[in-house]
This record gives structure tokens, C-alpha cells and sequence, in this order.
């Protein structure tokens, strides 16, 4: 056989090799083998499907409104922010309706309906973040370093996404409280009264007379601050942006690169159809076949030993009545 041939009946034998793991892997997929519980859960997996996708949908609808609501906030700020760049662009109350914000003062009047909104949204930004990191990987720009994979993925790139994931906290620490929901994560619910008083250091009375209250903001008067008591989170932030203005515009303007680069991955994602990766498949299939290669082999060079010795592995009998008869026979 020449050279040429060979290499020709080596590639077939691969081919024909991967062509059957392929098949291993889609009847694995399809329940052949398993238990009849897992084929169960596969049936109930495919009954759902359409809820999966109507659930897709949902959050993609969600994934919107929060850049919406993001983009509002921004612009609000970058206009109408009473000291600019020299603060962080803290703004002083919200001139332009933002959808979210006015969803979470909206439901604070139903306790606890607004803490279970914000625990679901801090957890899909969470869930969002992991999810992203698992797809994407861990990557230089566009070189990828590390992969994500289940069973597979390497003790250093589980470090390098722990550091990662505790930065996006903070990330999403400052978005939801600046950009996301800007005045329910400052004051809440909090309102002030405005009325007019009869006498100096009276309290004003707005019973009866609702006209006169106002939300609390950042542009009120020394008085109405006293009443008013931000969140602590939004206050160190604050004190942060005002301290060192740098970082305040930096993480600001930020905001807005996250919401570009969103747009287009958004844009890219309705046009392009998803790939699968068929030889990463390969890949993670030709692996499992060699751990369980090396496996037997292990096994069977354990059995040649023991063979060859004439011992075979030796048990912890401490107590037992076996281990009791062993000591006896040896007295013996």
C-alpha cells in the first residue's frame, strides 16, 4: 500500500470513528439506554419547549427595557445633572420618565412586591453575567484563553471567572443604583412637604393637602434633606463620585460603552443564526472516550499486578468479625 493510500484509510478511519461517536452521543441524547425516569424527563423536557422559548422571549423583551431605562437615565443625567463631570454626573431628580424606576416606586406601595422585583433583577444581571462568561469564555479581546466547559474546565480559568464575577457585583452594584432605578435606589418611596408655614421652625402639615408633597431628590433644600435618608449604597457611591471625580466619570461614561456594545451583540444576534460547534462535540467526546481508556487500563494493569503478586488489595477490617477471624488463622 503506498504512502498516499494510507493516509487516505487513516482519515477514513478517523472519520468513520467520529461518525460513530456522533451516533453514541445522539442516542445518548435521545434516551436510549437510560432509565425510564430520564426518558420521562425528556418527554416532559419537549412538552415545554414552546414555554422555554415563550420564556426566551420574555427576557429578551426584558433585557430591552432595561437598556431603555439605562439610556434614559443616562442622557437624563448627561443634560440635566447639576454638576457635571465634577460629581459623577449626580443627578438632581429625574426630569425624563424612566419605565423601570417608575415600576419599583410604583410597587413600593405594596410591600413586599419591590424587593422581590429587585431581588429577580439583581438575579437575572447575575444569572445573566454567569451565563455569558459560560458562552463566551475567558478572553483577551478576541484571543480566548480559557474555555468553560462542564466536567472540563481548568483550575485557573475557575479563578480568573471568580475575580470576574466579584467585579461585575460591583458593576452591577453602580448600575442599579445610578442608571437602572436611580431614584428608587436613592430615597425610595420617601416624600417631603412643601407646604407653607405660619411661623419660623414650624413643621408644615401637608395632611389633607397632597399638592404639597414631593419625592425626595438630591436637589432639595437642607431641610428636606433632613427628612430624606438615601440608601447606603447610593450614598457611598456618591461620596466616591464627589471625592475622586475621575472615577465617577469614568464609570458613568462606561455605562454608556456597555450599552453600545449590547446594541450591536443585539443587532448581530437577530441576523446571525446560532452555530453549533460540532468539533468542540468531538472534542469533548474523543476526551470521555480516553478517560474511560485509561480507566480500564488502570483497572487491568491493577488486576496484572495482583496477579503476579499473588495479593490482592488489602481491606480496612478494623472491628469486624472478618478482620477477628483473619488474626486468629494467622495465629494459627
Amino acid at each position: 500500500m503506498s504512502s498516499k493510500d494510507r493516509r487516505e484509510l487513516e482519515a477514513l478511519v478517523r472519520e468513520e470513528r467520529t461518525l460513530t461517536r456522533r451516533e453514541r452521543l445522539a442516542a445518548e441524547a435521545s434516551g436510549e439506554g437510560r432509565s425510564t425516569i430520564y426518558k420521562v424527563w425528556l418527554k416532559i423536557c419537549a412538552i415545554f419547549r414552546p414555554v422555554k422559548l415563550l420564556g426566551g422571549v420574555l427576557l429578551l423583551l426584558l433585557s430591552v427595557l432595561i437598556w431603555v431605562s439605562m439610556l434614559i437615565t443616562g442622557i437624563d443625567k448627561a443634560k440635566n445633572s447639576f454638576c457635571k463631570g465634577r460629581c459623577g454626573y449626580i443627578l438632581g431628580h429625574i426630569n425624563i420618565f424612566q419605565p423601570i424606576n417608575w415600576v419599583f416606586t410604583q410597587s413600593a406601595k405594596a410591600f413586599p412586591v419591590d424587593y422581590i422585583l429587585m431581588a429577580l433583577l439583581v438575579l437575572f444581571f447575575f444569572s445573566s453575567s454567569i451565563s455569558g462568561i459560560a458562552t463566551v469564555g475567558i478572553r483577551f479581546l478576541w484571543v480566548r484563553i480559557f474555555q468553560i466547559r462542564k466536567g472540563r474546565t481548568a483550575p485557573q480559568a475557575l479563578l480568573v471567572a471568580t475575580v470576574m464575577l466579584a467585579l461585575i457585583i460591583l458593576a452591577i452594584n453602580y448600575a442599579i443604583a445610578n442608571m437602572v432605578a436611580p431614584q428608587y435606589s436613592i430615597f425610595g418611596t420617601q416624600t417631603f412637604c412643601t407646604a407653607p408655614t405660619h411661623n419660623a421652625g414650624e413643621t408644615p402639615n401637608c395632611k389633607g393637602r397632597p399638592e404639597y408633597l414631593v419625592q425626595c431628590s438630591e436637589a432639595l433644600d437642607p431641610e428636606a434633606l433632613k427628612v430624606c435618608t438615601p440608601s447606603i449604597m447610593t450614598e457611598f457611591l456618591n461620596r466616591i463620585a464627589i471625592t475622586w471625580p475621575f472615577f465617577g466619570a469614568l464609570d458613568f461614561w462606561a455605562q454608556f460603552a456597555f450599552l453600545g456594545i449590547f446594541l450591536v451583540v443585539f443587532v448581530t444576534g437577530l441576523f446571525r443564526a446560532p452555530k453549533l460547534n460540532v468539533s468542540e462535540l468531538d472534542e469533548d467526546a474523543e476526551e470521555d472516550e480516553e478517560e474511560g481508556l485509561l480507566a480500564s487500563t488502570g483497572r487491568r494493569f491493577g488486576a496484572t499486578w495482583q496477579d503476579i503478586t499473588g495479593r490482592t488489595k488489602s481491606k480496612s477490617t478494623y472491628g469486624t468479625q472478618e478482620g477477628n477471624t483473619g488474626a486468629g488463622s494467622s495465629d494459627v
